[in-house]
């Protein structure tokens, strides 16, 4: 779905995390058909990519376009598997991050295990 503003097409996509992190070529929709976005490695929730020149033409200057503006969402996962938790804390452990239990658990275990 679009909306303008002026002479741009306002669009927003979904990622999933792991393409925000890595990087990918995505296809998205314009009013001039699909077109491919490369979404940048290390991609942050709610960055705002442009298709320069892919908005709507200047009323009686066809040759001149606003810009298609695309923000990006971030999809993070409620629900994560064993093997998907353990690759992560196996990440954030390389990362020297903590990690931990979350929800109540976690936070009971910090205040009983001081």
């Amino acid at each position: 779905m679009f909306t303008r503003d002026k002479m741009n097409i306002l669009s927003e996509i979904t990622i999933s995390y792991l393409q925000a992190i890595l990087g990918c070529t995505v296809a998205v929709d314009t009013v001039d058909g699909e077109q491919e976005l490369s979404i940048p490695a290390g991609t942050q929730p709610n960055t705002i990519l442009t298709l320069e020149n892919l908005g709507v033409p200047k009323l009686g200057n066809d040759a001149i376009r606003g810009d298609h503006l695309i923000t990006v969402k971030v999809d993070i996962p409620t629900r994560i598997n064993a093997e998907e938790r353990d690759l992560l804390e196996k990440l954030a452990h390389i990362k020297g991050q903590s990690h931990g239990k979350g929800g109540l658990e976690g936070f009971l275990g910090s205040l009983f295990h001081k």
